[in-house]
């Protein structure tokens, strides 16, 4: 069945009904019916018209599955003749009538409506546009078909053909993505419904219940990929964050339950983490031009998202960018109530053999030198099958999916997976919760989005451009001078420069160049007028002594940032250690008080007891006890005196036990005055330096 054949069959049976949950009969007879209506209503008998269906359609109905559905008489007309056999049945004219009526090529209606929109801007003819529109959505249905066919069918899918970039030249993927991002609401329901015929399709093809299918959609639980994570999170561009993010709230609404596997959340922070560390390594204070990385990047990145994020902030240092991701990271977990799964269903400490067995065949499949992901893509694809514990034979019964944008990765899996896949792309799910759950036109326009097809148009790799970006920044922080620069790498296509260490090669091609554009400039101004030599000469080593103070300033700004962040630890320090010193002092003060409660505390009591003593007596009685009492005192403060050359005073015998309590208490908290002091000097100096 061709596409255009297949694009009237879908119009046919959305006609006049929503795409809403069917009984597997009423699908069959909107196949039934589509027939008909292709072939002007004539008149058939059970066996033609299984025939007419299987030629038209593909699809193997028996005369026993057709009979009851045309005798039902509101729709179909059962013509008697002399004989049984010579039954024929057709529909009812009110029926047939109202279905011709509807317009059936409404797909080729639009695509001729975007074709006069945008007359003059494509090279392509009207008829090369349609061709070219059609291929595509064919490639969509086959894609979409086999995919819903391997979760309605209970055995083992043969491989999932793939909707890629592949299939289609560069200009041609242009054409198709400005078609698929056109904001037309009849175009998005229609390329809808095709895939509503996929699903109907698949249903009828495995001979299956889509009241099954609606029914299970809302007891899903899905792991997502670290890709989409970074889809989500904005990492990959705007467009796919709201496409991701889109899908994330519909399935929410829908009743899926989110999880993050112990294994993506390390994946994603060590990806994290690593890229932090290669930015820092390339380009720790120079400036890249954002829009000239977006130009010649391959896709939206990493670092596309670091230099968009840094573009005219001033503070935006490493720590505060990674800080950033994590608190994106955090609010989308909490937003959408995902769940990070710390229990791994296995023994970690030994690892089962298949993981690695995994681990080599989609490392096979993919075809990168990294072990790291395909093994943690390995340890999420076991982790899903013990999580299942056998429970997938069809797509009822089975629970756990691994959500993922990963191609590869699901072409792994249609190769693995008996019976349910354990990955499925965001398109697919979507597709089917927009069709038996709910949906709307913005609703629409977030799945069409999912059509776009990729494009490499780079010959270099991310890491490698943020390599040669970073080189030339080192040279010149001009974007103008940047972009001219990589624009004459391109013209080369690089030439050596990916070879060896990039970053250097770079940083030499752009000091070249840039040499070579100012001989240039002299060249040319000589040719002009050759009085103007010295000049010219004068300005060249102007030139370069700018270049020279720009280096000079480059390197005061790495000295200051350098002096910056000790400044920063040394506070730290010194706030430690005055904490320190602040508790000793307050230890010291409470020992000081309680000495000095006790002796004059001690002593006043004394007094006021003599004192009672000598009223109560008499001082007769007391008199010779005062003396005796009060020459020892008087003795041992001459002897002290006449040893130590100073009058004994209280006040100094505390302090001198305060003091040895001190310097105990220094030993104690690891604490020494001259350390705080000689930081608080360096502190001042630093103070000094920024200041300047």
């Amino acid at each position: 069945m061709d596409i255009k054949s297949i694009t009237r069959t879908a119009a046919i049976m959305y006609a006049d009904s929503t795409m809403t949950n069917r009984t597997t009969n009423t699908i069959k007879r909107k196949f039934i019916e589509s027939a008909y209506v292709n072939n002007n209503n004539i008149q058939m008998t059970l066996y033609e018209l299984a025939n007419c269906i299987h030629e038209e359609m593909g699809l193997l109905f028996s005369e026993d599955e057709l009979k009851p559905i045309v005798k039902d008489s509101e729709i179909f007309v059962e013509v008697l003749s002399k004989s049984s056999e010579d039954i024929k049945y057709n529909l009812q004219e009110k029926r047939y009538g109202t279905l011709s009526s509807k317009p059936v090529d409404e797909i080729d209606q639009i695509i001729e409506n975007f074709f006069s929109v945008k007359e003059g801007v494509f090279s392509l003819t009207k008829e090369a546009f349609k061709e070219l529109i059609y291929r595509y959505l064919h490639s969509l249905l086959n894609t979409n078909i086999a995919a819903y066919s391997h979760f309605i069918k209970n055995s083992k899918q043969t491989i999932i053909p793939r909707l890629n970039s592949e299939q289609f030249e560069d200009n041609e993927i242009d054409i198709i993505n400005e078609f698929i991002k056109w904001d037309n609401e009849d175009k998005n329901r229609a390329i809808f419904k095709l895939v509503n015929y996929c699903i109907e399709y698949a249903v009828v093809v495995n001979n299956s219940s889509e009241d099954v299918l609606s029914k299970s959609l809302r007891t899903k639980v899905f792991y997502l990929d670290n890709a989409l994570i970074y889809r989500a999170l904005g990492i990959n561009g705007e467009t796919r964050k709201k496409r991701t993010l889109s899908f994330l709230k519909k399935c929410k609404e829908s009743g899926q339950k989110f999880v993050i596997s112990k294994y993506t959340r390390m994946e994603f922070f060590n990806t994290i983490e690593f890229h932090l560390n290669q930015l820092n390594s390339s380009t720790p204070f120079g400036r890249i031009s954002p829009h000239v990385f977006k130009r010649y990047a391959n896709g939206d990145g990493f670092y596309q998202f670091y230099h968009e994020w840094r573009n005219g902030r001033h503070n935006y240092g490493f720590d505060v960018f990674k800080t950033h991701i994590h608190t994106l990271y955090k609010d989308l977990v909490k937003k959408y109530d995902i769940l990070e799964d710390f229990k791994v269903p296995f023994n970690e400490n030994d690892e089962p053999e298949i993981i690695d067995t995994y681990k080599d065949e989609i490392k096979s499949i993919k075809r990168t030198n990294k072990d790291e992901p395909h093994l943690m893509d390995a340890r999420n694809m076991y982790w899903l099958e013990c999580s299942r514990n056998g429970n997938c034979i069809d797509i009822a019964s089975t629970k756990y999916y691994f959500v993922t944008s990963d191609q590869k990765l699901q072409l792994w899996d249609s190769r693995h997976s008996t019976n349910q896949p354990l990955t499925l792309l965001p398109s697919q799910w979507m597709g089917l919760i927009l069709k038996y759950v709910s949906r709307s036109s913005d609703d629409y326009k977030s799945f069409i989005s999912f059509m776009n097809l990729p494009k490499d148009n780079s010959s270099i790799s991310e890491d490698e451009l943020q390599s040669v970006m970073a080189g030339i920044s080192e040279m010149t922080e001009e974007f103008s001078k940047q972009e001219s620069i990589i624009e004459n790498m391109v013209e080369i296509k690089f030439g050596d420069i990916l070879k060896g260490n990039i970053q250097e090669n770079a940083k030499a091609f752009a000091k070249n160049r840039l040499e070579e554009d100012f001989a240039q400039q002299m060249l040319q101004k000589e040719a002009e007028n050759k009085k103007e030599k010295d000049e010219l000469s004068q300005i060249f080593d102007a030139r370069m002594n700018q270049i020279r103070e720009e280096a000079r300033k480059q390197i005061e700004r790495i000295d200051r940032e350098k002096k910056l962040n000790e400044a920063q630890y040394i506070t730290k320090d010194i706030e430690r250690l005055q904490t320190r010193k602040n508790k000793i002092e307050q230890k010291v003060d409470d020992r000081r008080t309680l000495i000095k409660t006790l002796l004059y505390g001690g002593y006043s009591l004394f007094v006021i007891i003599w004192i009672i003593l000598i009223i109560k007596l008499g001082w007769n009685k007391m008199e010779m006890w005062t003396y005796i009492l009060g020459l020892p005192s008087i003795l041992i403060s001459r002897l002290y005196m006449s040893i130590k050359g100073k009058d004994f005073s209280i006040d100094s015998y505390i302090e001198n036990i305060c003091s040895r309590y001190q310097q105990n208490l220094y030993e104690s908290f690891d604490y020494f005055p001259s350390e705080l002091k000689e930081l608080i000097e360096r502190k001042k100096e630093l103070d000094y330096f920024l200041r300047s």
